[in-house]
């Protein structure tokens, strides 16, 4: 019977899970298990009180939306998982977050600010605990390469935070942005303008609750470029966006436009007025990464963090006593195709079975067009476990496997382009297959990633966390990652995931007169170590390299 299936129930925030059968109520389930859930209305749709955030521990959907869903939230939250927990039917595995998070400058950069209700119903503000120093032994160098066990992970909420996150409560929703003791000049209301694919995406700040107070999508063919060189922004602005009284305009372009500042080889920043109105430009630098490596970068300035994006590693960071080191891995991380592993159709593989005879898809109602980086970081970590893959990322040819493997599993080895082979999917003419080829990428992620912690850790300073940023979420990446020693595993309890497009993270700017201000406030000194030249660097690079290779 359908409704005698049961479901777990993950609850992120207090790390316990909860078994319910299909059809319970979330609101319920929470309430008889003695989870706080905030409500007015004592679970009716009324209040809005119950909302909370919902994942699919697998990457899979969620329920859609109610009515009631649609009526009382925000779309951002809406988009972003949140649901009333009153109108939520438990049809399947589910990560539930019954916690209240709003971006805040919170001194622990893993912690972006909470705030709860005390006994009276006041807000306040919750601090992070103090930290205790405690020393680490470094690395050794055989342990670099040792295999962490699952059982070992760090649970994945350590892990998992997004860049949208939701306010508190009483507020509107949106995003609020970090309140500045130091603001002499005063802070104005202000419009953010983004570029998006066929129409213009903004958020208004308003000043009086330093807050997002609004935000919408207006679409329109015309690029913003075209409405900046054509002296319409003016025009644009009062006949689609509702905005009183405007001092000052942030606009993000997708590409590089106006001729301005250079900052950190990242962005390219320009500035104008029209009238009273000051307007900044915020423009990618070379590459359109770049202004999501700019974004997160001013918004991880506190500790001793290694920035690592999986999705632009040409550039990492690591901060220490105000400086910024900026780690220019040209050259060095060019060989590394990581978008070829990043990327995914619209119906990916999103798990596969531990003895490779079934695969989960998004929708498994039709063939999949693609495999999701952590099912296929799982693939190689079941093929390494029965011998088909080597610790050195080497597929073994199915000759060598004859005595070994079962024939359920022979069957799926083959060879195309003298390159071995593994198919992962197979039917009709749907073939997604893991290569020796994705393998070499892997082992070059692996080699770099290596040399760049133990270059940071011995030439630059202790490494306080690993931020792995990516804009697409992946449940249980950073796992995957040190279960293949891709990651060495002395960072486990030290490495975060932050996932989520960042652009939004510019309504900061309006807490400083401009963008400028902005940065000179934050980073006291930016150095550039270009790796590529860096003969320390090099040397960790080869021996690390032969290690792996030979």
């Amino acid at each position: 019977m359908l409704f005698n299936k049961k479901y777990n129930v993950t609850i992120k925030n207090r790390n316990i899970t909860l078994e319910a059968k299909s059809g319970t109520n979330l609101y319920k389930l929470l309430k008889e298990n003695g989870i706080p859930i905030s409500s007015l209305c004592n679970g009716n749709g009324q209040c809005g009180k119950c909302k909370v955030r919902i994942s699919s521990p697998i990457g899979g959907e969620i329920n859609k939306p109610t009515k009631k869903d649609r009526l009382i939230l925000a779309l951002m939250n809406l988009e972003n998982g949140y649901r009333l927990a009153c109108e939520y039917i438990i049809k399947s595995d589910i990560v539930v977050d019954t916690e209240e998070w709003n971006i805040s400058s919170g001194k622990d950069p893993d912690i972006l600010g909470v705030k709860k209700k005390n006994k009276d119903g006041a807000e306040e503000e919750q601090k992070p605990a103090e930290k205790t120093e405690v020393k680490d032994e470094e690395p050794g160098p055989e342990e670099d390469f040792e295999s962490v066990e699952s059982s070992e992970s760090p649970s994945q909420s350590e892990y998992k935070a997004d860049y949208e996150t939701e306010v508190k409560e009483g507020e509107e929703d949106g995003v609020s942005v970090e309140e500045d003791e130091d603001q002499a000049y005063g802070v104005r209301d202000g419009l953010l303008l983004i570029q998006y694919p066929g129409g213009v995406k903004y958020y208004v700040y308003a000043a009086g609750i330093n807050n997002i107070a609004s935000e919408g999508l207006v679409k329109i063919n015309e690029p913003l470029t075209d409405i900046i060189d054509n002296n319409v922004l003016s025009d644009f602005i009062h006949d689609n966006i509702d905005i009183p009284d405007l001092d000052r305009v942030i606009i993000i372009l997708d590409k590089e436009h106006f001729s301005g500042e250079i900052f950190f080889k990242l962005i390219n920043y320009h500035s104008f007025e029209i009238g009273t109105l000051k307007c900044e430009v915020l423009q990618p630098y070379s590459d359109p990464k770049n202004l999501l490596t700019f974004l997160r970068l001013l918004n991880s300035v506190n500790g001793q963090n290694l920035q690592v994006a999986l999705d632009n590693l040409r550039f990492s960071y690591f901060l220490k006593d105000g400086i910024f080191y900026f780690l220019n891995s040209e050259y060095v991380s060019d060989t590394i195709d990581i978008d070829r592993l990043l990327t995914t159709g619209k119906n990916p593989i999103i798990d596969i079975a531990d003895d490779l005879t079934h695969v989960t898809m998004k929708d498994d109602l039709k063939e999949p067009d693609s495999i999701a980086l952590p099912a296929l970081l799982k693939t190689i970590k079941i093929l390494m476990r029965i011998g088909a893959v080597n610790n050195n990322f080497v597929l073994k040819d199915r000759n060598e496997l004859v005595d070994e493997l079962k024939l359920e599993h022979l069957v799926k080895f083959s060879k195309r382009n003298e390159g071995n082979m593994f198919y992962i999917y197979r039917k009709k003419d749907v073939e997604i297959f893991l290569s020796q080829q994705m393998l070499d990428q892997l082992r070059e992620l692996k080699i770099y990633l290596m040399t760049l912690t133990d270059f940071v850790q011995k030439e630059l300073g202790n490494i306080e966390n690993i931020i792995i940023q990516n804009l697409t979420h992946y449940d249980y990446l950073v796992n995957n990652l040190f279960d293949l020693s891709i990651l060495p595993k002395y960072y486990s309890k030290k490495t975060k995931f932050y996932s989520g497009d960042p652009t939004i993270l510019a309504s900061k700017f309006f807490t400083e007169q401009d963008v400028k201000t902005f940065i000179e406030s934050r980073i006291n000194d930016m150095r550039e170590i270009e790796l590529y030249k860096n003969e320390e660097f090099n040397k960790r690079y080869d021996k690390i390299e032969r290690k792996l290779t030979s």
